[in-house]
């Protein structure tokens, strides 16, 4: 496959990612939009991190420079606000694993459900496939 093929489809399939509803395509330009909230969650990589976090997160976000708009969406746990906010879901996920919170739970969160109601969407193909 030519390299003008590959790039072709590369912009196909981001133009189709962004035309999708509530998908936000993490990309160049948006790890851009929010380098300090990514950062700042791959810092949780280390224990020690993860405690000084976990004791003060306001201050641990504080220094890592995020905005007053973007600690708030950490500290309320506000997962989709965080993505839409230029938030990687991989780096964000690891505030959640401080928290023993499920990627299931972020995805009721960003479905408007409770946990239940979206393991149930999650479950509603097996009926489907076998009734």
């Amino acid at each position: 496959m030519a390299d003008d093929d590959i790039s072709a489809k590369i912009e196909y399939d981001k133009a189709t990612a962004r035309s999708l509803q509530g998908t936000y395509l993490f990309d160049g330009m948006r790890s851009r939009k929010n380098f300090a909230l990514n950062k700042m969650c791959m810092s949780l990589i280390k224990p020690e991190n993860r405690a000084a976090f976990a004791a003060d997160e306001t201050a641990y976000c504080c220094k890592y420079g995020l905005d007053e708009n973007t600690t708030s969406l950490v500290t309320a746990r506000d997962w989709i606000g965080m993505i839409r906010s230029g938030g990687n879901i991989y780096y964000v996920f690891k505030i959640a694993a401080i928290d023993h919170v499920s990627m299931q739970h972020i995805g009721a969160q960003q479905n408007s459900m409770t946990l239940e109601e979206f393991r149930a969407k999650l479950n509603s193909h097996k009926e489907l496939d076998h009734g």
